[in-house]
């Protein structure tokens, strides 16, 4: 009996050794291929980054992920909305790259998230960091087009709609009724100014049909003027330009329609 309960105990260990090995030895090799799986990921990333440095600027600032520019006019860096930016990234393609710029006196400057400057006389295009440099001809033909694309980035730029320091007089319509609003209330109405996101036109159109009040508000500033209309309460359209050439349309947040209708016109 005790021969036979000794060899029992002794099958028992053994399979249970058995487990413990075979388990141990599962987890270890499932460890070691997530370690191997994780270094070769590095790797690709360490070597996809090389790959990047080796780009012409121009290819990297095309695929910045935050595009900023700025003019004369404006005390404070716009940011290029995705859709605007691709608009950008087409002329690019446009332009041929040349050694150096005969005369050059940028009118717009800009940088990314990447670290790439860039900057256009609407003649030469210069891409560059602090290393080096890249000059693109734009061609003649491409020159009003391309400009109107900045000038349409930045004054119906939601970022230079609200800069109220640059605000010289403001007015509210809704019809033939007008309202002026005064210097001290600027910052009330810029706190109500808020938006979600830039839009196309055809759903703001149809919910300025459908809305009973809509209201335009007029800006005048330093050297520019822009109109933005609302389109119900969950809509906004941003007009510039000397003749109404720059639009833009954004979803918003209620919160500038609600305090027009009823702050303003009391309705």
């Amino acid at each position: 009996m005790a021969t036979k309960k000794k060899k029992s105990k002794l099958r028992f260990y053994i399979v249970v050794g058995l487990i413990a090995f075979f388990s141990i030895y599962i987890i270890g090799f499932f460890a070691a291929s997530k370690i191997d799986t994780k270094e070769e990921d590095n790797k690709l990333v360490r070597e996809e980054n090389v790959a990047d440095s080796t780009l012409p600027l121009l290819s990297q600032l095309e695929s910045s992920g935050k595009v900023y520019i700025s003019d004369e006019k404006t005390d404070t860096n716009i940011k290029i909305e995705k859709d605007r930016w691709t608009d950008y990234k087409y002329y690019f393609n446009e332009f041929s790259r040349v050694r150096n710029a005969i005369s050059f006196e940028p009118t717009y400057s800009g940088y990314s998230s990447n670290g790439i400057k860039f900057s256009t006389d609407l003649d030469f295009l210069k891409v560059y960091t602090v290393e080096k440099e890249e000059f693109y001809k734009i061609p003649v033909s491409q020159k009003k087009d391309f400009e109107k694309v900045i000038n349409e980035s930045i004054y119906t730029s939601f970022d230079f709609a609200i800069n109220d320091k640059k605000w010289k007089s403001v007015h509210i319509s809704k019809g033939q009724d007008v309202k002026n609003i005064h210097k001290w209330k600027y910052n009330n109405l810029v706190s109500k100014m808020r938006y979600k996101r830039h839009v196309g036109k055809v759903q703001p159109e149809k919910a300025r049909d459908k809305s009973k009040y809509n209201y335009s508000v007029y800006i005048d500033g330093e050297g520019f003027s822009i109109r933005i209309d609302t389109m119900g309460p969950n809509y906004i359209k941003i007009i510039s330009g000397k003749n109404g050439e720059y639009v833009a349309y954004y979803e918003v947040y209620n919160d500038m329609y609600k305090y027009i209708k009823e702050n303003i016109f009391k309705e």
